[in-house]
């Protein structure tokens, strides 16, 4: 049962019913588990999406991607400037249609307004600034593989992980305890 529970130790097993909860009770053996010692007869009790490694994928392909807190300032100030760009480029190509300029020269005026309103260096700046928060926290010993995470876990003030043998080396210890 290890690929579920995360146990690397053989666990032993009994015919017995020992608990309601499935992960917990000894007298289940989830499939891709390895029988270390004895022998055993066994019957499927569930299969697919009934199993727990169904449950597991149901809820996993249920999870709904949310955007990061600077997608979503950065996609608000994009709407900003594009409704400042486009109604100064209207304002300007009616000015000019009042002044008497031609409709074509008119055309020019709003579409040049509207594409110097573009922020070219944008993208730029915020890769770069994110790129060097990343590398500042790679000296930290934390590893970012999408760079719009890295606001998103600079925010972050205390992480919680409870997979044992990963990062604790099969010893669940406190190493540090403090008030920030």
């Amino acid at each position: 049962n290890s690929s579920l529970t995360g146990e690397s130790d053989p666990l032993s097993r009994t015919p017995e019913f020992t608990n309601d909860n499935p992960l917990e009770t000894k007298n289940l053996a989830f499939f891709s588990s390895n029988a270390v010692e004895g022998a055993c007869v066994g019957i499927v009790v569930n299969t697919g999406d009934r199993t727990i490694m169904g449950r597991i994928a149901r809820l996993t392909g249920s999870i709904v991607q949310e955007q990061t807190p600077i997608a979503i300032e950065i996609e608000h100030f994009i709407r900003l400037i594009t409704a400042v760009a486009v109604v100064l480029g209207v304002s300007f190509f009616i000015i000019g249609r009042i002044l008497g300029y031609d409709w074509l020269d008119a055309c020019i005026f709003l579409i040049g307004i509207l594409v110097a309103n573009v922020p070219e260096g944008l993208l730029a700046t915020v890769t770069v600034c994110l790129t060097l928060t990343a590398q500042r926290m790679k000296v930290k010993n934390c590893l970012v593989r999408n760079l719009e995470a890295v606001e998103t876990l600079g925010s972050t003030s205390v992480i919680c992980s409870d997979k044992t043998g990963t990062l604790t080396q099969n010893r669940m210890t406190v190493g540090d305890n403090g008030y920030w």
